[in-house]
């Protein structure tokens, strides 16, 4: 029997991967957030909520670029004080957590050493919705570090040790076993 929770209950919905969306102050110091409101669109192109007033929207603007890590096991820690710490209020929360980075040399955002998985993108547009932009952004390159790389040379998922944000009991998880093969499964039914 199932049972009403009422829509607050879904508060932000299903569980979904934890990024750290990563960008250049105006001095040149690196600033990042966690986030989890992030899609890929029907285009090919990402789609970010992230609220008007966060440090991170305004160098989004600036620099019409940034980057995006899949957050992992290895890096919680560091990803949930990105989440916390509002990089207006602590400038150098990113120092602070002893992370380090390096400059994409295709977009003007910084990329975390460290990154298993990392997408630099370029801003399409910026779509108004009260409280949030929804950044709408091409993916100009896939970085992989190689020991995610299965033999086929393609990114092998149970190797990145990703987390994703549960909001139904605000934690993180991290995958499980591989589940079966998409659009083959349903295949029984044709």
């Amino acid at each position: 029997m199932m049972k009403d929770l009422g829509a607050r209950a879904f508060n932000y919905g299903y569980a979904s991967p934890v990024l750290m969306v990563a960008t250049y102050n105006d001095d040149g110091s690196v600033n990042v957030m966690n986030l989890h409101e992030c899609t890929r669109t029907n285009a090919g192109h990402l789609a970010l909520c992230i609220g008007k007033p966060k440090k991170t929207h305004e160098n989004i603007e600036k620099r019409g670029a940034f980057t995006l890590t899949l957050a992992t096991k290895e890096m919680m820690a560091e990803v949930d004080y990105m989440g916390t710490v509002s990089g207006y209020r602590v400038p150098d929360k990113f120092e602070k957590a002893g992370m380090k980075a390096v400059k994409s040399d295709l977009v003007d955002a910084p990329i975390i050493v460290g990154s298993k998985v990392v997408l630099e993108c370029e801003v399409i547009e910026f779509v108004d919705i009260p409280n949030f932009n929804c950044i709408v952004a091409r993916v100009v390159n896939l970085k992989a570090d190689e020991s995610v790389l299965g033999a086929n040379s393609k990114i092998d998922t149970s190797k990145i040790g990703m987390i994703f944000y549960e909001s139904f009991n605000n934690q993180y998880f991290s995958l499980g076993e591989k589940a079966g093969n998409a659009w083959v499964e349903g295949r029984k039914f044709m």
